[in-house]
């Protein structure tokens, strides 16, 4: 094991770098997915935001050409949220992150796998031909006598093969939308059986150096530990400040902390910030409870120095487009000009022929 250790700066560093923050890189949407291996996108819009403050000259129409080209597809996957990843990760690792099918269920049915093998067996039926919504499938279980509906109906949506099909919505899919089965969409089958230690090492390349629990927070999946450990040799080891052990790929780069880091608004539910169960390496503890929310959503975040400074929003209306950003604590005048150069940016990525207004609450 190695007695390195590394401190919170050289951690938040290395996340930038691998989280493509440090600086914007070149790459196509479809490769930098890959590098993150996907970003969540209950709120559609919210990849196209992640993917402009990590690429170089990006252009919404470049992730719109790869979605309806079905190179990019949006489908539940990590925590049973949906996500915007490749069609390749999605079939090789959908499976890989779904719960075991003896999981509760929201709403608290545990069904028995006669009845679970039964609703998914109609599910596939229903979504197989062509993309359908999910109030559909409950009418379909609730005439066939199927009770109680609503979480045997969300069954579906989590264990089978269901990707959503893209539609000409400013960001490529509807909000809710309507779902089909992969091979009807993709033409393949999803691969069946679970590659955990695969898994694990693209998780490392995007979010390392890690702990076990942080991988098993992001991916939900259990054993995290042994998963690292089964990968051996490939991985290198670490302790942070409290002495827990760290895992990292070998041969990954690792930035110095003292790697300068620029300001970055990142979209909702950021992978930089949602990658980890502790996050206290780029939340300060005294700001978490500034971005909590009723409803559990991750607002758009500021990026000062590595650190969440302060949250963000931005709205589009005809001919106008509006950026508001609320800082937790004040900022030198040269962050300050920074964020309005990144937040005039992102009103010009989203709509170039609208007139921007900026406007910073401290």
């Amino acid at each position: 094991m190695s007695d390195t250790v590394l401190g919170p700066r050289d951690l938040n560093r290395i996340l930038l770098d691998r989280q493509m923050l440090l600086e914007r890189q070149a790459l196509d949407p479809v490769a930098a997915l890959e590098r993150l291996f996907a970003m969540q996108a209950q709120l559609p819009r919210a990849p196209f935001l992640g993917l402009w403050a990590r690429l170089r000259d990006f252009r919404r129409q470049d992730l719109l050409d790869a979605i309806q080209a079905r190179r990019v597809v949006r489908s539940t996957l990590m925590r049973g949220t949906l996500h915007l990843a490749s069609a390749e990760d999605v079939l090789a690792f959908r499976t890989t992150v779904m719960p075991p099918r003896d999981v509760t269920l929201p709403w608290g049915l545990k069904p028995t796998p006669d009845l679970l093998d039964a609703v998914l067996a109609i599910g596939r039926e229903h979504f197989a031909p062509e993309p359908k919504d999910f109030e559909s499938v409950r009418q379909v279980l609730e005439a066939k006598g199927f009770d109680p509906v609503r979480p045997l109906a969300y069954a579906t949506r989590m264990f089978l093969p269901l990707v959503q099909a893209s539609s000409d919505a400013p960001f490529g899919h509807e909000p809710g939308g309507d779902f089909t089965l992969a091979k009807t969409w993709l033409g393949r089958d999803e691969r069946e059986e679970p590659h955990p230690q695969a898994l694990a090492r693209r998780y490392l390349a995007a979010h390392g150096p890690s702990l076990p629990a942080d991988f098993s927070a992001w991916s939900g999946l259990k054993a995290a530990a042994a998963t690292f450990e089964a990968l051996g040799g490939e991985l290198a080891t670490f302790r942070d400040e409290r002495g827990r052990k760290l895992y990292d790929l070998k041969d990954a780069a690792r930035v110095p902390g003292d790697t300068p880091a620029p300001v970055r608004l990142l979209a909702d539910f950021d992978g930089a910030v949602l990658c980890r169960a502790d996050r206290t390496g780029i939340i300060r503890p005294e700001h978490a409870p500034l971005m909590a929310s009723k409803n559990g959503l991750i607002p758009a975040m500021v990026l000062v120095d590595g650190l969440v400074a302060g949250i963000w929003r931005i709205e589009t209306k005809k001919k106008f487009v509006s950026v508001s950003v609320r800082l937790f604590e004040k900022v030198s005048a040269k962050d300050r000009k920074a964020i309005e150069a990144e937040a005039l940016s992102a009103a010009a990525f989203l709509a170039p022929d609208a007139k921007p207004d900026v406007a910073l609450e401290s």
